[in-house]
């Protein structure tokens, strides 16, 4: 492992272990800009999120009565109206929806089931004649007639002389259904015993005359129980008078009523299920017969006797009780009433939105019901507006406290949450930059939408994601959704909508390798923006109005505008403060831009050595974290220098070395000056930022040993200043920089190498990576001894893969023999071989 090793050179070399990067600290002048971008972007915030002033508005001034307007009436801020139409048209369809109240008449009920009483009564009082008629026909009946016949024979004629009689009789009509109330039943005697019984004496007993057999009116009381339980309770249910429809308010034909008998039981019903005259027998059929089966059990015939037919009772039953059928439901107006004006209360208005500059009134023209409504409406909005901004003194005063402390917690969070402190200012200065326009977006947009989900702060969030990082743009996000929500008359909904909108956009743009990254994080922010708008209207119950459609529409057009923001802003804002982001990197990556071309054909071996680093330091750098693409396109770009002198470089070299004409401090300055030369290049070129400093810095201030040597050896006496034969540097200040060093120094380096296995390949780059490390060369950069050791392992990996060896073929015999033939032969002067 290379860590002990790493370890032990560095405590003996430099005195102590790796102490990582020294950020400078901010110069006067850096201090000077940071407080003058901080004054303006606190002052500029300050006066966006707090209302304008405008002069105060008195109602009284303003005459609204009459017919003809005297004034023109043009809104000076948004607010919104009653829509007087379709509030009346809400209120009434929720009025319509109310059921018309029908009560039931307790008077009738108890007067109808009065009258079944009395009628069954009479019924009742006719049994004793019944059951002398009956014993007196059984009596003179001949002896092949059945008792059974003779009974029913007897009660059907006497019922025939009933009805005949008069009331109630009369009203009944049916001899045979009453005949079925006044019908006995003959009870069957016990069986005789055999013989003649004898006393305790053993005496014989003399035997008792025969009893006449019973006779039992079971059906009428049975019948009378079943016509009064049945024709109370259809009369309970409610019978509708003929032709009846209530108060006709609703006119769907599925319309329902509510009946409420006595005090508490209630029961809403569609008008339709409704009893009325014409089809109460038929109800009042269904109940006698369920009744009736529910009592099945109470009629029970000993066995012998014929059963009991259930059908005819019930005909019975419903012949009396029928005649007592009334409507007892009666439609209360008043309740309905009641209940009709309470549902119109509970319907909120509908509101319509006036926008700014839009006509209310036109003077000299006549007043409509709703455009008075609208002025009155817009005098009093405007008189709160101007109360509530008389207090600017105080609104300003607060909103300063508010902004100081968010501009507060910004400034000492951003060092934590940059990658590097000297880029501190600069993300500072975007992050204000962002936050002063989008917050001057809201206030524009103001004027046109209140409810704030129209101000693309996503947009904002994602551009500081892609420019900075995930950190900086997760808390510049929360602070700008803060500053809205403020600005929007503290509305805890512009809030969570924006800030779910700026978190989801940030989180999914965590890496662009793409243009299609930005729109994809647009899209998801949109999505999540329009769930939580969802959301808290399922809360709230409101999903289906029309201000949560609205909200709605408005962050779909939110999520439309970050779509085109993005990209459209995104290349401004790099070229603005110097960034370089991982989309410009892709367009510098390709191979045929005009300096890489030439590169591949004035110096190909330099362009071979760039090509095989790229790979090694993109490796290299993802396995420690780093950003791989600025590492593998800085290997690109690290030595285009060598175009203008590629013959002083060995890879390049054809011929004579040109070296060994020129004193050693000549050549370690023409080696040296490639470094130079190609960030002059790249400046002419307009290379981006971090290609220059990797051109500048792929070498650092290291020591240009071989010609150091050389000096020392000619000079032995002394003389030499090392200085001359370093590199211009600046050491590496960056990750990506200090694994360009490594990966460039290990590269070249391992082609001197015998039989490069893995083993010697790993031990070469620990020497570099050592030799680097203790001449000091990471002292400006992030990497720690993990690192290094993380770097060295794949670095080893990837060149002993890349140094493997070929099969070699055996040569054919003839081709074989030939080459011995030529080389055993002479050659002579201005002869030919034979």
């Amino acid at each position: 492992m290379m860590f002990p090793r790493i370890g032990r050179k560095r405590q003996r070399l430099s005195g102590g272990s790796y102490r990582g990067p020294q950020q400078p600290p901010l110069t006067q002048h850096d201090r000077h800009i940071r407080r003058l971008v901080l004054i303006v972007s606190f002052a500029f915030l300050v006066v966006a999120i707090t209302q304008r002033l405008s002069p105060s508005t008195d109602t009284e001034d303003y005459n609204i009565e009459g017919i003809i307007a005297q004034d023109t009436f043009i809104a000076e801020i948004g607010f919104k109206s009653e829509d007087l139409q379709k509030t009346r048209e809400a209120r009434e369809a929720a009025a319509a929806k109310v059921p018309d109240v029908f009560r039931v008449d307790e008077t009738v009920i108890e007067e109808k089931v009065g009258l079944l009483q009395e009628a069954v009564d009479a019924i009742l009082a006719e049994r004793p004649a019944v059951e002398a008629a009956v014993r007196e026909a059984l009596a003179a009946a001949e002896p092949e007639q059945t008792p059974a016949t003779v009974i029913s024979r007897t009660a059907r004629a006497y019922s025939e002389e009933l009805v005949k009689r008069g009331e109630p009789f009369q009203s009944i009509g049916d001899a045979e259904a009453l005949a079925v109330w006044l019908t006995p039943r003959l009870q069957t005697p016990p069986a005789a015993h055999a013989g003649t019984p004898a006393t305790s004496e053993g005496t014989p007993k003399t035997p008792e005359p025969e009893k006449a057999p019973a006779l039992l009116f079971t059906y009428s009381e049975h019948l009378a129980t079943l016509a009064r339980q049945g024709l109370l309770d259809v009369l309970e249910d409610g019978i509708l008078k003929e032709g009846e429809r209530g108060s006709e308010f609703s006119k769907d034909p599925e319309r329902r009523i509510l009946i409420i008998r006595g005090d508490y039981q209630e029961d809403e019903i569609p008008l339709t299920d409704a009893h009325t005259m014409e089809n109460a027998t038929e109800a009042l059929k269904t109940r006698l017969a369920e009744i009736a089966q529910d009592s099945q059990t109470a009629l029970q015939v000993p066995a012998g006797e014929a059963p009991v037919d259930l059908v005819k009772l019930q005909d019975a039953a419903l012949a009396v009780a029928s005649i007592y059928l009334a409507d007892t439901l009666r439609f209360d107006s008043e309740e309905t009433n009641v209940a009709r004006e309470i549902a119109r209360n509970h319907v909120e208005p509908v509101m319509k939105e006036v926008m700014p500059t839009e006509e209310i009134q036109r003077r000299g023209q006549r007043w409509s019901q709703q455009s008075r409504n609208d002025v009155k409406t817009y005098l009093d909005e405007k008189q709160r507006y101007d109360k509530q901004t008389a207090n600017v003194l105080g609104a300003l005063a607060g909103h300063m406290v508010l902004v100081g402390l968010l501009l507060f917690g910004l400034v000492k969070s951003l060092p934590l949450l940059v990658s590097k402190r000297q880029f501190a200012l600069r993300d500072l200065n975007l992050v204000l930059l962002i936050m002063c326009a989008t917050v001057g977006i809201g206030r524009v947009v103001q004027y046109f939408d209140d409810s704030g989900l129209l101000v693309p702060a996503a947009a904002g969030g994602i551009l500081i994601a892609i420019l900075t990082n995930t950190r900086v743009a997760t808390l510049s996000s929360a602070l700008i959704a803060i500053l809205l929500s403020i600005q929007y008359d503290y509305s805890w909904r512009v809030l969570v909508v924006l800030s779910a909108m700026s978190f989801t956009g940030v989180l999914s743009i965590f890496m662009v390798r793409k243009r299609s990254d930005m729109g994809g994080a647009s899209v998801k922010a949109t999505f999540v923006g329009l769930l939580a708008v969802i959301g808290m209207a399922l809360a709230q119950d409101a999903l289906r109005t029309e201000g949560s459609v609205n909200a709605l529409a408005s962050v779909a057009l939110n999520g439309l505008v970050c779509l085109f923001i993005v990209p459209g802003l995104l290349s401004p804002l790099e070229r603005l403060f110097g960034i370089t982001t991982d989309i410009q990197l892709l367009e510098y990556s390709d191979l045929n831009n005009h300096i890489l071309s030439r590169l591949a054909m004035e110096v190909p071996a330099t362009y071979a050595h760039s090509l095989m680093l790229g790979q090694l330091a993109e490796a290299a750098a993802d396995a420690v974290g780093a950003n791989g693409l600025l590492a593998r396109v800085c290997a690109y770009y690290h030595d285009i220098g060598k175009i203008r002198r590629p013959e002083y470089f060995v890879e390049n070299q054809t011929g004579a070395n040109i070296h060994d004409e020129l004193s050693p401090r000549l050549s370690a300055r023409a080696i040296a000056s490639h470094v130079t030369e190609g960030a002059e290049m790249a400046r002419s070129l307009h290379l981006p930022k971090p290609l220059v400093d990797a051109i500048y810095e792929h070498h650092g201030t290291c020591l240009i040993s071989f010609f150091y040597k050389e000096a020392v050896a000619q000079q032995k006496h002394g003389g030499v200043i090392e200085a001359d034969f370093r590199y211009p540097g600046p050491r590496p200040r960056s990750r990506e920089t200090a694994i360009l060093m490594i990966c460039d120094a290990v590269e070249s380096g391992v082609r001197t190498l015998r039989n490069p296995n893995e083993e010697r390949v790993r031990e070469f780059i620990d020497r570099i990576i050592s030799s680097r490390a203790s001449d000091r060369q990471f002292d400006e950069c992030d990497l720690t001894l993990r690192d290094l050791d993380t770097i060295a392992e794949v670095l080893a990996k990837r060149i002993a893969s890349s140094q493997h060896k070929r099969i070699a073929y055996p040569e054919p015999e003839k081709e074989k023999e030939k080459q011995a033939k030529v080389a055993n032969a002479l050659p002579m002067p201005g002869g030919q071989e034979q």
